[in-house]
């Protein structure tokens, strides 16, 4: 469980509210516990609570470098990513940004289950800054966080 909020510039709208985080990432070590991957992650919010606004969502694909520090199995990881913004304009109409810049940052412990198996919980931040893709200037600002649980194969 986690939270999602965005505002935007020129007088435009502020959300915000609950949201469920989730992330993928893939990859590989590169030297005694440094983990180099591909992250796809996102957030996603119901409509915010007295708002006529729908959902809003936020996504990134970026570089994770993660690093473990051992013997405790405690990581850092940090994503810089590529990011967009989706909103439900609640009368039916889908608003998506252009592609913008954010990350993430995750701080986690993981137990090991098996030979080659960890499972573990990690709490994360996220942000993401992004333009309208209409012809205005208007400019979106994203933030966010929360709890997960981690599951790593080694």
């Amino acid at each position: 469980m986690g939270y999602l909020g965005t505002s935007a510039s020129q007088g435009g709208p502020s959300l915000s509210g609950a949201a469920l985080p989730l992330s993928i990432v893939i990859g590989g070590a590169v030297a005694e516990d440094w983990i180099i991957a591909g992250d796809l992650w996102a957030a996603a919010g119901p409509s915010p609570a007295g708002s006529t606004w729908g959902a809003t969502a936020v996504a990134g694909v970026g570089l994770n470098v993660t690093h473990y520090f051992m013997p405790a199995n405690v990581f850092v990881s940090l994503s810089p990513s590529f990011t967009a913004l989706t909103l439900d304009n609640g009368m039916g109409f889908v608003e998506r940004t252009k592609t913008g810049f954010g990350g993430k940052l995750a701080v986690g412990k993981e137990w090991w289950v098996s030979a080659h198996w960890g499972l573990g919980v990690a709490v994360e931040g996220f942000f993401a800054a992004n333009h309208d893709h209409g012809s205005g200037t208007s400019s979106w600002t994203t933030f966010g966080g929360g709890f997960l649980f981690s599951a790593t194969y080694n």
